[in-house]
């Protein structure tokens, strides 16, 4: 077991941590267990930054290829969201609760994958690459943290009394859109910077791929959820739901087509 391997197991114990001290520290209204976490969750950063300089150092380049360097990237950036949030403003540490323990999963589901170093060699070696990696990397941690906020307000609106250290119903909703519109914007710089990338590599800039095809319908769908916000007005319960519904569809774009269909960008992601 090299020392990379072993430090990001460390960061999968910190994060594990981490998500059961939130869940234990909300459900059982112990507040000196709530603010345990922020300090495991720093911690696991840390670990985890390393664990990915180490890595990065030895193959040459960022955490863009293949499913274990892929979710683990995104895993970093819901657990640093989280980090932010509960640092800066400790009335909203309560999103831990939804998002640590995604990013337990998702760091721990990264482990089990291959975890053998990919080249990215050639055209595929862009500045572009890593513009249109940090923007998708962006995208999908507004899109967590907006379903976090979402599943929150489902969970708080049916008690008759919000705990004493939770934000207000009326927070929620608002940081949910908010998150949510960030990712959608950081999701169409995303698709921009990929076209620009695919045709130094491919020498086109649209293919209609499947994953390509899959981020436009992922984008049309946020697309549509904004419009049910700002034309619609839609707010409270019916916006909660309308939050939580594309998250599926832009994970099934980001992993499951490549699983599926026959693509390009396949090796990739999954690796193989």
């Amino acid at each position: 077991m090299t020392t990379e391997i072993i430090i990001m197991w460390a960061t999968v114990t910190l994060y594990a941590l981490s998500a059961v001290a939130l869940i234990v520290g909300y459900v059982f209204e112990k507040p000196r267990v709530v603010a345990a976490p922020l300090w495991l969750v720093a911690a696991g950063l840390l670990t985890h930054a390393t664990a990915i300089g180490i890595r990065w150092a030895r193959v040459g380049h960022g955490p863009y290829v293949g499913f274990y360097e892929v979710v683990s990237g995104f895993a970093f950036v819901s657990s640093a969201i989280y980090l932010y949030l509960g640092w800066r403003k400790p009335v909203l540490r309560i999103v831990g609760t939804v998002l640590m323990p995604l990013s337990f999963l998702a760091i721990g589901g990264a482990m089990m994958a291959p975890t053998a170093d990919m080249d990215l060699t050639g055209t595929l070696a862009s500045y572009w690459l890593g513009v249109h990696v940090a923007f998708a990397k962006l995208a999908y941690g507004s899109f967590i943290t907006a379903f976090a906020f979402a599943v929150l307000y489902l969970v708080f609106m049916k008690r008759h009394e919000l705990p004493p250290d939770a934000p207000k119903l009326v927070t929620l909703d608002d940081l949910s859109f908010k998150f949510l519109a960030a990712g959608f914007i950081f999701l169409g710089i995303m698709i921009a910077v990929g076209a620009i990338w695919a045709n130094e590599a491919w020498g086109r800039y649209w293919g209609w791929d499947p994953i390509e095809t899959w981020s436009l319908i992922s984008w049309f769908c946020y697309a549509f959820t904004i419009h049910l916000r700002v034309t619609m007005g839609w707010r409270d319960r019916k916006w909660a739901l309308a939050a939580i519904v594309p998250l599926p569809v832009v994970l099934f774009a980001l992993m499951g087509v490549a699983v599926i269909y026959q693509t390009v960008h396949g090796a990739y992601l999954i690796g193989g």
